[in-house]
């Protein structure tokens, strides 16, 4: 198999479950792992796997990864983590069409306005909230969800976008046009290529003082984030491995529907929070699964 767009953690967990399922890499499963992973070598990287001929390709979540792969690797089977139903990559999760299956990152693309409604329940006042992301999900279905959760819930989006290959003096660049624009808070999703700096951006986050909320549990529990929704992504090696499993043993992709997340966590940082000069609201405190102090 070929694996490409996997974070450290996630691949030990995913080999992990590999191993508890009865496979071995070097004894009965060869790995062919990605090292490159600029999304500027997409192209290039998506043509190597492919003239590999894997049994199976597995993929992280990469919207524009996962469409090449798909496209380049049919009929090749592949498992991905799916940022969402509305990217479109898949249209039937219970019997996926083509050759695409494994599990998807969020509930839907309602989870945007779920965003706006916690932040809001932490800061009543805010007004103008900024939308952190990628510029084609900023232009794609994320971005007009984010926009029409504003305008039904009348808060301002602004929209800040930045290329897949953005580093550290982007995101700066990105924090400062937020002032600029009177951000009064903050949303980044999980998407590339927010994943690889969260903790840069929840730093930053506080650094210009905008309370933020974001799919990442562990930059509340562990950094500087304030807010934290989404699914629980702990389980997610282990269902990588079991669809990578079943497709090596033969199961077809239309015989192995797509896996939607039934839980989710919501974390909230008090120590973030009294940095920021904010009182949370005992009922959202209530609502949390975690809460740091």
């Amino acid at each position: 198999m070929a694996a490409c767009k996997f974070s450290p953690l996630f691949w030990a967990s995913f080999l992990d479950g590999l191993h508890q399922l009865g496979y071995v890499e070097g004894k009965n499963l060869i790995i062919d792992r990605c090292a490159d992973e600029n999304p500027a070598h997409y192209e290039e990287i998506v043509r190597e796997m492919v003239q590999g001929k894997p049994d199976v390709i597995a993929v992280g979540v990469d919207s524009q990864l996962i469409s090449q792969v798909a496209k380049a690797a049919n009929p090749i089977p592949v498992v991905a983590v799916l940022p969402s139903v509305a990217a479109g990559l898949v249209h039937d999760i219970a019997r996926p069409e083509g050759n695409i299956t494994g599990i998807i990152a969020d509930a839907g693309i309602e989870m945007q306005g779920k965003h706006l409604d916690l932040l809001r329940q932490a800061i009543p006042s805010i007004k103008r909230v900024a939308y952190l992301s990628n510029r084609k999900d900023w232009e794609g279905p994320w971005g007009k969800a984010i926009l029409e959760a504003g305008r039904a819930s009348g808060i301002t989006i602004i929209g800040v976008s930045l290329e897949l290959s953005a580093e550290e003096p982007e995101y700066r660049a990105a924090f400062e046009t937020m002032v600029q624009q009177s951000a009064d808070a903050l949303v980044f999703n999980g998407l590339p290529p927010n994943f690889s700096h969260r903790e840069l951006i929840a730093d930053l986050a506080l650094k210009y003082r905008l309370p933020s909320i974001c799919w990442f549990l562990e930059v509340v529990e562990n950094g500087h984030g304030l807010l934290s929704y989404a699914p629980d992504y702990s389980i997610w090696p282990m269902q990588v491995a079991q669809c990578v499993d079943q497709l090596l043993k033969g199961t077809k992709v239309a015989d192995i529907p797509v896996t939607q997340p039934t839980k989710f966590i919501l974390a909230v940082n008090l120590k973030t929070a009294k940095a920021l000069g904010l009182q949370m609201s005992p009922s959202l405190i209530a609502q949390a699964d975690k809460v740091v102090e």
